[in-house]
């Protein structure tokens, strides 16, 4: 599924402002869910040590205020090399001053060395691209041979998307994803820029459910209720939406999908 038409690549500094909520999520978060949303992202960062070794070059793909590469500093037990690639300024200012070595602009634009990286996360990007296979391709020939790549992006297969397709459904997140991808046309993609997939597996993400009722409130006049009560940083609606997402996770129907590729020569 896609966008058309799209946003013209002038209008991308309107639609990712300063304050948009992903530079610096992690801030936003109330204290009980920041704690479990911590233990969630560090078990993420662990998943990423086996693909790595000692001096490992590691890049992160919109990394914003540079939070994850500095979960997996302290993760590794090993030094690594980390960089990042982020389009807006105060938040690749703010990566840069924990230690991440900067590439600022769109992954489309920036000089990424060739056969560098031993490991590339993309972590909900690809859905933001025009055009996802230049990008994985240019990815590839960014890693070194038999390095991986890690994508997250939203499931269209999902319980939630089927639910509230027609138009609530938050993993749209209008007009910011431009292509939207389920378990068979994600590794279709990703073949198509020259990758192999290796692995593949259901992401649990409760903020969709949050954001997808919220959606259906306001349409249906009831803006005041929906900007007061249903937050998608309040553990009160997370905590459900998340047991939602972990029972439906052996079905394929989590709001997310996590697809690991790797670049064969």
């Amino acid at each position: 599924m896609y966008l058309d038409p799209r946003p013209a690549a002038a209008a991308l500094a309107r639609i990712y402002p300063a304050d948009y909520y992903a530079y610096d999520f992690a801030a936003r978060l109330r204290p009980l869910v920041a704690r479990v949303k911590g233990t969630t992202e560090r078990a993420k960062v662990r998943a990423y040590l086996p693909y790595l070794r000692t001096g490992a070059r590691v890049l992160d793909v919109g990394c914003g205020d540079g939070h994850l590469l500095g979960l997996v500093r302290a993760e590794a037990p090993f030094p690594l090399e980390l960089d990042g690639v982020e389009l807006a300024a105060e938040a690749a200012a703010e990566a840069i001053r924990r230690g991440v070595r900067l590439h600022e602009g769109r992954v489309e634009d920036v000089p990424l060395p060739p056969n560098a990286y031993d490991l590339i996360v993309m972590n909900q990007l690809i859905e933001h691209v025009a055009d996802p296979a230049a990008v994985l391709r240019r990815i590839g020939t960014a890693l070194r041979p038999g390095g991986h790549v890690f994508l997250e992006t939203p499931n269209l297969d999902s319980l939630d998307a089927r639910l509230f397709r027609r138009r609530y459904w938050g993993g749209y997140h209008l007009p910011r994803h431009f292509h939207l991808f389920d378990r068979h046309t994600l590794p279709r993609l990703v073949a198509a820029a020259g990758l192999e997939t290796v692995a593949m597996r259901p992401l649990v993400c409760p903020q969709f459910w949050i954001i997808s009722l919220s959606n259906w409130l306001c349409a249906h006049g009831r803006r005041a209720t929906a900007e007061r009560w249903v937050n998608v940083f309040s553990p009160w609606w997370l905590a459900p939406a998340t047991a939602i997402e972990m029972v439906q996770a052996r079905l394929w129907w989590t709001s997310n999908l996590q697809l690991v590729a790797r670049r064969n020569a």
